[in-house]
């Protein structure tokens, strides 16, 4: 009867222990199906369990942590921000550091780009391999950071480049609207004339081959060609014509007669 009773009292006490190790902890069950609304897309469901863990547990980073992700994700990036604040701190140096990333991401979002690659710097120096952290999941966050803060780098570049084309193009529309009337109608002079200015130049072309034609004209109106002037041949010079055709046609014959007697003949060139 006194060992039925030893047992009994055992098993009461055990059974109480349980139930009073859940009361005390019932933030890690609330953070539990918090964690389980998140992944399944359920942020509403997700923030509420993750809240009531907190009256539990205030000053737990993890919770602050969850919290701020959940926010993020519908788009609170106020609350997010004042939620991530919380953890910059935080003696967890892995947490920390995906703290200050989604941070950074968190400025981004809201069009603080300066403060956002402030935020992955530190990102990237609390991941660094000297900073003695270690395994797969940091090395994500180390990378990640490191584009994030290339991105907003080169995002920035692109962003002043713009606003000084469009300050130059303002500046010259300014500059513009502030010239005197008579400078505009000068210029639009000027512009007529480059348009008009090839017309000038072929008038001025065909002005100088008129002016040519003209002169030759005047030249040959000026100094005519003389007109040939026939006369009539003497008996002497009809003579002497007659006497130089008839020794002309002697010569030739005689040529002609010497080169029937002679015999050419063709020598045969050998290499």
């Amino acid at each position: 009867m006194i060992e039925f009773s030893t047992k009994l009292r055992i098993f009461i006490m055990s059974l109480a222990c349980l139930f009073l190790i859940g009361w005390i902890d019932p933030a890690t069950d609330k953070n539990e199906e918090g964690r389980q609304h998140y992944n399944e897309g359920e942020y509403g469901e997700a923030i509420s369990k993750f809240t009531d863990a907190q009256l539990h547990l205030p000053e737990s980073d993890s919770l602050n942590f969850n919290i701020a992700n959940t926010h993020y994700k519908v788009g609170k990036l106020p609350e997010a921000e004042k939620s991530y604040k919380g953890i910059l701190d935080s003696k967890d140096v892995t947490l920390k550091a995906k703290a200050n990333y989604n941070m950074g991401n968190t400025m981004y979002k809201q069009g603080k780009f300066n403060e956002a690659l402030d935020f992955y710097k530190k990102a990237i120096k609390l991941t660094d391999k000297e900073s003695g952290v270690n395994g797969d999941e940091i090395k994500g966050v180390r990378e990640d950071a490191k584009y994030n803060y290339e991105f907003v780098q080169k995002k920035m570049e692109e962003m002043k480049k713009e606003q000084q084309e469009r300050e130059e193009k303002e500046e010259q529309e300014k500059q513009d609207q502030e010239k005197p009337d008579d400078q505009k109608q000068g210029e639009g002079q000027e512009e007529k004339q480059e348009e008009k200015k090839p017309d000038q130049q072929e008038q001025q072309q065909q002005e100088k081959e008129q002016e040519k034609q003209d002169k030759g004209t005047q030249e040959n109106e000026e100094s005519p060609s003389q007109p040939y002037e026939k006369k009539e041949m003497t008996k002497e010079e009809a003579e002497r014509i007659l006497d130089a055709l008839r020794q002309s046609e002697r010569s030739a014959r005689d040529m002609q007669e010497k080169k029937e007697k002679s015999t050419p003949f063709m020598i045969e060139k050998n290499w």
